[in-house]
Formats: C-alpha cells, structure tokens, sequence
C-alpha cells in the first residue's frame, strides 16, 4: 500500500509558497490520511512546536499559527522561508500481503505514532509478520536548489537521525544516491547553500523528552537560522 505525503494531495509544492524563500527547512515525512483531517501545513498539528515556537519568538500566543494557513504563509513571506520534506511517499508491505496487518500497521505506526525509527527502518516484525517499508525520496528539492535562491537549508529531523557530520543513522548504502545518507550527500554536496548542521527537532515525543529547557534551545536556533537570518 502506497502513502503519499500530504502535501502532494493538498498542492503544498505550488510555487508560490517557495518562490520568495531563501531558507529551506527540511522535514521527514507527513502522511496522508484520507479517513481524518490533515495538518493544514507543515508542522501543523496541535502536537508539533514549530509554529508555536515562531509565534512565541515574535511575542504572539503560542496558538497564533494554528489551523491558519494564511497566517503562515504571511510569516513564511516576510521572514522568507520555505518548507519540503525528504520523502515523498513511503510503500508498505509485508511477506504474506495480508492487508488487515498491513492497515493495523500504517495506522498505528505511520499515522499515530508517526516516528522516523519507522519511517526509516525498511524491515520491521508487527503482529509477528515481516513487514518492509520503502521510500521514495523527494527530488523536487534538487529542482528548488537548482533556481539558486536558497542561500541556507536546515532540518529539523534532529540529530540523532542526522548528525552532525550529516552521517544518517539509517544509511541505505546499497541503495546508492537512492538511500537516506546518498540523498542527505547529494543534498549538501550539491546546493550551493549552507546546510547547518546542527537541528533541533519540533515534535511533541521530542519537546517531552527534553522538556522546557529542549523548547527554548529550539527557539533560539530558530530565530537565529529562520528569523533573523
């Protein structure tokens, strides 16, 4: 079973929304989920801090970007940055095609918890079946690159999933430029941009873990790379 990104079901790759960015933020991965409602927009669940930091950067409520697309699209335009996520959509399937595991899979493991440790891992045991995962990357981020307005890219996968010295934790070597860590070198070998390094992620699991002290970190390596860059 195929799983697109969101954004490719919701035309989030309009030119509009990145024709005036010079900093790139890259993510993972945002199902589509056609049983519920999807984020409005990158980073937009009520669970995930992005937005809220923002808004908290510039003395606003923390909700202040929440399902408002227009608000976030004023905010990207004024301080200039744009949004795209390294996989495009992911296929799931397991040895003996059983759909009802399959669908009890995507739905807890791609749609609730929603974790790079699965997104990333191509073979997984579920309910004592083999299940594998393959991606398929998203090259449109070459094709933005290539129009020479993106003077700095960041991500925000953390770096326990990138690190920093841009070695991927889930590496797909055989698979060549095809793999995470060919696709994270093509990216910083390619653009002529500064890739930072260091990232922060913004999701609920990893503001938990770290607690306030986690969030402020991630507040200010914003406003230094998105905000007042």
């Amino acid at each position: 079973m195929i799983i697109n990104h969101v954004g490719l079901e919701n035309d989030w790759y309009r030119k509009e929304l990145v024709q005036n960015a010079k900093t790139l933020i890259l993510g993972s991965f945002n199902p589509y989920n056609p049983r519920e409602d999807n984020a409005d927009y990158y980073y937009g669940r009520g669970t995930n801090y992005f937005w809220k930091a923002i808004a908290e950067i510039n003395q606003l409520n923390p909700n202040f970007f929440f399902n408002n697309l227009d608000r976030k699209i004023e905010y990207m335009t004024l301080y200039r940055f744009c949004f795209l996520d390294v996989i495009n959509s992911v296929e799931i399937s397991s040895d003996d095609n059983n759909d009802l595991i399959i669908n009890s899979f995507i739905n807890r493991k791609i749609y609730k918890e929603f974790s790079d440790q699965v997104l990333f891992t191509t073979n997984t045991s579920f309910e004592n079946t083999r299940i594998t995962v393959r991606r398929v990357y998203n090259y449109k981020i070459f094709e933005l690159l290539l129009e020479g307005r993106i003077q700095k890219i960041i991500h925000t996968m953390g770096n326990n999933t990138i690190g920093n010295d841009f070695i991927t934790k889930w590496q797909e070597n055989r698979l060549g430029v095809n793999g995470f860590q060919g696709f994270i070198n093509k990216i910083k070998n390619q653009a002529n941009a500064t890739f930072v390094s260091q990232s922060f992620s913004p999701s609920g699991r990893a503001i938990k873990a770290g607690g306030q002290n986690y969030f402020n970190e991630l507040k200010l390596w914003l406003n230094e790379h998105v905000i007042r860059d």
